[in-house]
């Protein structure tokens, strides 16, 4: 697999729009998406504006179809780990390769592109049902590429995870979004990355809002996968895990379910773990990696324009 995945330079100015899938190697929804995409641009002749680029994450650990190989791809992205990578003269880690390469190409377009807005949509999927929604900070939670997809907003799950891509290229000048598909390994999760990726192209300015490309609007696919889901949240509860806690969910949990205070919904090696709060259940873990057990979260009010 190369690691980009299609390159268009567009006939004018325009945004710089950076497509992410496979940070994490069991998550391919997002590759096959942008694949589509350009496939369909390529097809449809369609005219775009700026720079877009289509990139996949963690190679090695997507030819093995695991999140990551020796550490998470996604939790990495921090000045003394960058400095780390930089100096050695050999990467003795399978990330550090991943890293190393996937910053000196993110840098090297961010370098080139000197006028017009930078953007990464960086493509997950997660472990349990409904987990469609767009992690971004709360000041840029009412940008108009943000509304445009149409999902739950999630304005503070960045400061529960250390380390992320999003939170390291929001200091360098990108608006950064995570944007979660849905199930890991499922249709529906390509056909809304999909989704997303056009309306991106749209409310940036990519390309122009009248090209035709489906019978059914990506702005329909969207409204339809987030119909009844709440519009901003914010975390109230992360339960963090370590690697020997023997942690396993109770089965059958999805993101938004209502959770109570008390609530048993998972056990480790110390017993029962109980919900400390009353909201709603999300990102329950139902994977062998990962350090997030589950957060429970509620919903807050519309907000204003910042």
């Amino acid at each position: 697999m190369n690691r980009v995945l299609g390159v268009i330079e567009g006939s004018g100015p325009g945004p710089l729009n950076i497509l992410l899938g496979g940070i994490h190697g069991n998550e391919s929804a997002g590759i096959k998406a942008i694949n589509q995409v350009f496939q369909e641009i390529k097809t449809h002749k369609v005219q775009v504006k700026g720079t877009l680029i289509g990139i996949a994450g963690n190679l090695q650990a997507l030819l093995k179809n695991q999140r990551f190989i020796d550490y998470d791809l996604n939790r990495c992205w921090l000045e003394e780990k960058m400095a780390q990578v930089y100096r050695k003269e050999q990467h003795a880690q399978a990330e550090d390769i991943e890293l190393f390469a996937l910053h000196e190409l993110i840098i090297s377009y961010r370098n080139k592109h000197k006028r017009g807005e930078k953007i990464i949509m960086d493509l997950h999927t997660t472990s349990s049902e409904k987990g469609n929604f767009v992690v971004i900070p709360q000041n840029e939670a009412r940008h108009p590429i943000v509304r445009a997809l149409k999902q739950p907003v999630v304005v503070d799950l960045h400061q529960y995870l250390k380390g992320t891509m999003l939170r390291y290229f929001m200091d360098r000048g990108f608006l950064a979004l995570a944007f979660e598909g849905g199930m890991i390994g499922s249709q529906e999760a390509i056909e809304l990355h999909a989704a997303g990726i056009w309306e991106l192209l749209q409310a940036s300015g990519s390309i122009s809002t009248n090209t035709e490309k489906s019978s059914l609007s990506e702005s329909e696919i969207l409204e339809e996968y987030a119909r009844n889901l709440p519009d901003f949240i914010k975390v109230l509860y992360h339960h963090w895990i370590e690697d020997d806690d023997e942690f396993v969910m109770q089965p059958g949990y999805e993101n938004f379910q209502a959770v109570t205070k008390g609530e048993i919904v998972a056990h480790d090696k110390h017993g029962a773990v109980q919900a400390p709060v009353t909201g709603m259940m999300f990102l329950p873990l139902y994977q062998n990696a990962g350090n997030d057990g589950f957060f429970i979260v509620e919903e807050i009010p519309v907000m204003e324009h910042s």
